[in-house]
């Protein structure tokens, strides 16, 4: 990395290659095969504290970003992911490594435990250097159950697990897949990710699988990887989001707590990392729905947990209203946003009376999207102040409904969820 390559702007963060934003650089940390130590997690709460603004952010990808990072403090900074063991060992494999694996993978007694294959692949990752040459948002997931989708969010290659069958889908193609064998489950996802280079050699514009499937059609990709050409899936109903006291039946297995629009000060992340402590808890998994997940067995532990990250302000309750809204980091902390996002949707959850009736909300400062790829039922889209509302769109449509104040923000969400789809 030359000198100036972290002051680079649109750059897709990680620690060795922060991106420049509007409060500082953005430091990215990516957990490994999904978990952090409880002692990890919390070295990089005193990090944020001692380096940034003490904002950290937690991605729809399941990584940490640590905010506010002035230029004099980087390199120090990655001397301290360093001693923690948070740092990769260069910025290519850092890249390349953008696995993310279901929180509740071997905790849930109904999912399967794939948490090793996902450290299997990750190890892959950092070995093959062909592989360092994929995309930067290029991104591989590992699922406990049979959907593909983790938190509604898709990857570019993903495992789905039905008892001892196991699914690759392609992004762009969710409903076919190709079975393979628990042992061959790595060398497939392998050997797609090699087949994709291979086909975007011969076109450049690919930027992911799904341009490749759309191209090329899904077959001949599972045909380039030489696997066998993928079948009808059956569908999977959609998870619900980890959060509150995790159980099946009487059996608990965790505490979920949510971060609210994605973010958590240091203080609030030091008290979290002290609760879950004292609860007994080793380690965390992290969840693209902006989600920790603590493994705990002890109700009463659990509990105790939930109600410290209550106090701190965190998100405890499954039908909190802001589980179902992505929302970027807007302005000022965002030198694209041209709407102060966090602000108008915590107004927006204060004062909306009723419930989103599980249509998912996007609130985004301007037309990256930052916050969520896909499509919602209603996106919001900061315009100087002001937002254009696209309904079942991505920040990026040019389908625009209407555009409203940020006071009308929830009188007209009201009308909008409630009016029949045209």
């Amino acid at each position: 990395m030359t000198s100036a390559d972290h002051l680079r702007k649109g750059w897709c963060p990680g620690a060795h290659r922060p991106m420049r934003s509007g409060d500082g650089l953005l430091v990215r940390v990516r957990p490994r095969a999904g978990a952090l130590s409880l002692s990890s997690l919390r070295a990089i709460g005193a990090i944020a504290a001692q380096f940034g603004s003490g904002d950290i952010d937690l991605t729809n990808r399941g990584n940490l970003q640590i905010r506010g990072v002035s230029d004099g403090a980087f390199a120090v900074l990655l001397g301290a992911l360093d001693t923690a063991g948070l740092l990769d060992p260069s910025a290519d494999a850092e890249a390349v490594r953008n696995v993310v694996v279901d929180p509740l993978s071997g905790l849930d007694p109904r999912r399967a435990d794939i948490c090793d294959l996902a450290a299997a692949l990750e190890t892959v990752l950092l070995r093959d250097a062909r592989l360092w040459s994929l995309p930067g948002k290029f991104g591989f997931s590992f699922s406990g159950v049979a959907t593909p989708r983790i938190g509604g969010r898709s990857a570019d290659i993903m495992m789905s697990a039905r008892d001892d069958c196991f699914s690759i889908v392609l992004d762009g193609a969710i409903g076919m897949g190709c079975e393979v064998a628990r042992g061959e489950v790595v060398d497939a996802m392998h050997r797609l990710a090699l087949a994709f280079i291979e086909l975007k050699a011969n076109d450049a514009s690919f930027r992911r699988m799904r341009d490749a499937v759309a191209q090329f059609g899904v077959a001949r990709v599972f045909a380039m990887a030489g696997l066998p050409l993928p079948t009808p899936l059956g569908e999977a109903a959609a998870d619900s989001v980890p959060v509150g006291l995790l159980q099946r039946n009487d059996s608990v297995f965790g505490a979920g707590v949510g971060f609210p629009f994605g973010r958590i000060t240091a203080d609030q992340l030091a008290a979290l990392c002290d609760h879950a402590t004292v609860a007994g808890a080793e380690d965390v998994r992290t969840s693209p729905e902006r989600v920790l997940v603590f493994p705990l067995q002890d109700a009463m532990h659990a509990h105790e947990l939930l109600r410290g990250a209550n106090a701190a302000g965190l998100i405890v309750q499954e039908d909190d209203i802001r589980l179902a809204m992505d929302v970027c980091p807007g302005s000022p902390g965002c030198k694209n946003a041209r709407a102060n996002t966090r602000r108008d949707a915590q107004r927006f959850a204060d004062t909306f009376e009723g419930s989103l009736h599980g249509c998912s909300l996007h609130i985004s400062g301007c037309e990256k999207g930052c916050a969520r790829r896909t499509e919602a039922r209603l996106t919001l889209v900061g315009r100087d102040g002001r937002y254009d509302i696209i309904r079942d769109g991505s920040a990026d449509s040019m389908r625009v409904h209407d555009t409203i104040n940020a006071d009308d923000m929830s009188t007209t969400i009201s009308r909008l969820i409630l009016e029949p789809v045209v």
